[in-house]
C-alpha cells in the first residue's frame, strides 16, 4: 500500500463525472491531513485515501476456510452396496462357522477314467488293529485334553481316569454303555476307581461317525493297563455304534440330553443294540 505523500492521480475535472461532483466536497474533507498517516496535507488532486483502500480490498481474494463437506449420496450408495455383498457371501460361505465343515463323506472323486463317481462309504475296520490305528489318532485331538495321553484323567478338575476304570474294563463296563456315554455325554455323578466325580462330559455323537467312535473305544479299552479285546474280536465296531444310536430313536447327540450313571446301570452288562444274531430260515421241504 502507497503512503499518503506518494503522487496520486489526478481526480477527473469537474462536470465530468456526476457522482464524483456530489461527493468531491466530502472526500475532501475526508482527506484532511489530520487522517493522513504522517499529518502532511493531501494532494488536492489525489484520490482519496478510504478509496484507496477499498481498493486494495477489492482487489484480494475470498480467504479459504476448511469445512464439513457432506458424503454424496451416491458414495453411500456405493458403501452400502458393498456391505450388503459382503454380509450375504460371509453368511452363505461360512457354513454356520461349524467344526465340522469338512468332515464330509459324500464328496465325489473322480476315478481312473475321469468320470465321476458314487461318495465313498465311511471305513468299516473289523479288527482291534485297524480300530487302534484309528482311535489313536482321534484320542490324541479330541479326548487326551482332558483324560490326558495316559489316561489318567484330571482329578483335580473332577475328570476321572481312563485306565483302570471299572466303566472301560471293570464291573461295569459293557459295549452298549460306553457307547452311550461317547454318543451322549455324561452328566452327573459316577464313581470310578473309588471316588466319586460329578462333572459333564462332552458328547461326540454329532461330531465323530460312527466307526471313529468305535475306534477311540477300542483304543481306550486295550491302551495303557486296559486289555479288554486282547486275543478276541473287537466288542465294539461302527455296526455296534450305530445300533446304539437306533436304539437311542429320539435321544439328540448334540450335548441336550446327556446320560447318566444310574441310567447306565439299567442295561444289564450282557446287554447288546445289536441282539442275538437271527436264527436260519428253514427251507421248505416239500418243495
Amino acid at each position: 500500500m502507497s503512503t499518503p505523500n506518494a503522487p496520486q492521480p489526478p481526480l477527473p475535472p469537474e462536470g465530468t463525472e456526476s457522482v464524483l461532483d456530489i461527493h468531491r466536497q466530502h472526500m475532501a474533507e475526508m482527506n484532511d491531513a489530520s487522517l493522513t498517516f504522517d499529518g502532511t496535507p493531501p494532494e488536492d488532486d489525489g484520490p482519496d485515501t478510504i478509496g484507496r483502500l477499498l481498493d486494495v480490498i477489492a482487489r484480494e481474494h475470498a480467504e479459504p476456510r476448511d469445512g464439513f463437506e457432506p458424503v454424496p449420496f451416491w458414495v453411500a450408495c456405493v458403501f452400502g452396496g458393498l456391505l450388503a455383498w459382503g454380509g450375504y457371501y460371509v453368511g452363505t460361505g461360512s457354513a454356520d462357522f461349524r467344526r465340522d465343515v469338512f468332515d464330509r463323506s459324500d464328496l465325489r472323486t473322480p476315478d481312473g477314467g475321469g468320470a465321476a463317481v458314487a461318495s465313498a462309504p465311511d471305513p468299516d475296520p473289523q479288527t482291534v488293529e485297524e480300530l487302534m490305528k484309528i482311535g489313536a489318532a482321534k484320542y490324541g485331538a479330541v479326548c487326551a485334553t482332558c483324560h490326558q495321553p495316559t489316561g489318567q484323567g484330571k482329578p483335580a478338575e473332577n475328570i476321572p481316569p481312563l485306565d483302570g476304570s471299572e466303566w472301560v474294563v471293570g464291573d461295569q463296563a459293557s459295549a452298549a454303555r460306553q457307547c452311550r456315554i461317547v454318543l451322549y455325554g455324561l452328566s452327573g455323578p459316577v464313581t470310578v476307581k473309588g471316588r466319586t466325580y460329578n462333572a459333564v462330559m462332552p458328547n461326540q455323537g454329532n461330531v465323530m461317525k460312527d466307526y471313529e467312535i468305535a475306534a477311540v473305544l477300542t483304543y481306550v479299552r486295550n491302551s495303557w493297563g486296559n486289555a479288554a479285546d486282547k486275543g478276541k474280536p473287537p466288542a465294539i465296531t461302527a455296526a455296534t455304534v450305530r445300533a446304539a444310536r437306533t436304539k437311542e430313536g429320539a435321544r439328540k447327540p448334540n450335548g441336550t440330553q446327556p446320560v447318566s450313571a444310574a441310567e447306565l446301570q439299567k442295561l444289564p452288562l450282557d446287554y447288546s443294540d445289536t441282539g442275538p444274531p437271527a436264527a436260519p430260515e428253514k427251507k421248505d421241504e416239500k418243495k
